[in-house]
């Protein structure tokens, strides 16, 4: 049997700028079945015509499988498509397909797939394979969707994994190696735990884990980070659910890369903001480990909205985390969240307010989004305010909601209007990316210049509005983090 995992082309492009990783899950699913089964893994988000390189690389294979969130979740659906015309079978996972499992089953989506992995995929998908080869039934295979005559069967769930038992990822198995870096150093994913104790509304994770935290031995998260050097990497990126759930162990695990002469790699993850003002042992630990980058969960800083959202005193830690962070020299990132069912003009700029007293040096004002399944849909839908239902656009960039005081556009022009707003003279002065990266910062800088010129001379002779501009973004989908300064 062969089989070809591939991950989705569909991206956040201002963030693809940012840091393009190749995919780990699928990487790790691979090391599940490599010992029965050819299995290679194509992270084609980096292509320009993957559709192309999907139409030559599905020849041969025996089973194609494919992972989406909400937002990816069509074009896997025309990925399918090819695969089926190939005479390959399909398997689906990842948290859309997961979560909609049961719609899915009765949709004519089924017809273009065979199967779904639901949740941990990694015992799941080597129990699927195994089947196969032996020509049994998935019958008994626990998270697993399978076609039963004209039906969609959904085998129960299966339990959470031991870690022990999980595998290092296959990296051998990847297609692709090259263009997959972080601010032009070449990057890589390592886990260090998975899961989440916390209630966050909009967080589709609870959903998948439940309200669990696994930690993976340090033993095991070195020798995966030497791995990923021994593949290329110079940038390694910990995509934890929640990292500081356990600070001391994170201060361990700093210590553990010291000791083990790894401080040389440029080390990035998400933290939460209460985790990192925790412990100023921790910070200061995490920048003699070579942590360069964090990007820290800190939704808001209006109390009524975190209450809403789930985060409890979030913005409470955020100056001091920011402030511990920056002292080490680490880039700090921020996720805040606007759009709530309370929040009129002032509300959602109060935000844009905060990322500058922070001082910031990448805010990402995100819109409220109420991804399928979670509490906050229900909430959201309970009060009248989800506005639009097509996935694609459910990627925290687009607003898909109203709030009691804005309409969906209204949301999404102020939010535009503060990423571009945010980017000035100020900014430029005091961030740490044109310091800790300045090849790459001069070579965005000179790649944006010309964009931004062309927009400011057509302002000032009358040529365009700003609403013209912000419609045109809005249109090419994934520049709405573009606007103009």
């Amino acid at each position: 049997m062969k089989i070809l995992l591939l991950s989705s082309p569909v991206v956040q492009p201002d963030f693809d700028r940012i840091a393009r990783l190749p995919n780990l899950g699928l990487a790790s699913l691979a090391a599940h079945v490599d010992d029965r089964c050819t299995v290679h893994v194509a992270d084609i988000h980096g292509l320009k015509n993957h559709r192309d390189y999907v139409q030559k690389a599905v020849n041969g294979y025996d089973l194609v499988g494919i992972t989406a969130m909400s937002f990816q979740y069509q074009e896997a659906l025309a990925l399918a498509s090819i695969a089926k015309e190939a005479g390959a079978e399909t398997v689906f996972g990842g948290y859309h397909p997961t979560l909609a499992a049961e719609e899915i089953g009765k949709s004519p989506d089924a017809a273009l797939i065979d199967y779904i992995v639901r949740g941990e995929g990694e015992a799941t998908f080597r129990e699927l394979v195994l089947a196969l080869l032996e020509g049994k039934s998935p019958k008994g295979i626990l998270g697993l969707s399978y076609h039963e005559g004209e039906r969609m069967i959904h085998n129960p769930g299966r339990p959470l994994l031991n870690v022990e038992d999980i595998e290092m990822p296959n990296r051998d198995a990847r297609l692709l190696t090259k263009g997959f870096n972080s601010l032009g150093i070449p990057i890589d994913s390592v886990e260090t735990s998975r899961g989440c104790t916390q209630g966050c509304k909009f967080c589709s994770i609870n959903l998948m884990y439940g309200r669990h935290f696994r930690r993976f031995s340090i033993e095991r998260v070195i020798e995966d980070i030497r791995d990923a050097e021994a593949h290329g990497a110079g940038s390694i990126f910990f995509p934890d659910d929640n990292i500081t759930l356990d600070p001391k162990r994170l201060e361990r695990l700093c210590q553990a890369i010291i000791d083990a002469d790894l401080t040389h790699l440029r080390y990035k993850t998400q933290a939460s903001a209460s985790g990192i003002a925790s412990s100023k042992q921790l910070v200061d630990k995490m920048g003699e480990a070579g942590f360069d980058g964090v990007f820290l969960g800190v939704e808001s800083i209006n109390k009524r909205n975190l209450e809403f959202l789930g985060k409890g005193k979030m913005s409470n830690d955020a100056e001091k985390a920011v402030q511990y962070l920056h002292d080490n020299d680490i880039i700090v990132s921020t996720g805040l969240i606007g759009g709530n069912p309370d929040d009129d003009e002032e509300d959602m700029w109060e935000n844009f307010k905060l990322a500058r007293k922070l001082k910031v040096d990448v805010p990402i004002f995100y819109i409220s989004t109420p991804y399928p399944r979670t509490q906050m849909r229900a909430e959201l839908e309970e009060m009248g305010l989800v506005t639009k239902n097509d996935f694609t656009k459910y990627d925290g960039l687009h607003a898909n909601l109203r709030t009691k005081h804005l309409s969906d556009e209204d949301v999404q022009y102020i939010t535009w209007q503060m990423n571009a707003r945010y980017y000035d003279l100020d900014w430029f002065r005091y961030n740490k990316v044109k310091r800790l990266y300045p090849r790459w910062f001069i070579m965005e800088t000179l790649r944006l210049a010309p964009f931004y010129a062309k927009r400011k001379l057509a302002l000032l002779l009358g040529l365009r509005k700003k609403k013209d501009l912000f419609r045109e973004d809005l249109e090419n989908g994934g520049e709405l983090c573009k606007g103009v300064t």
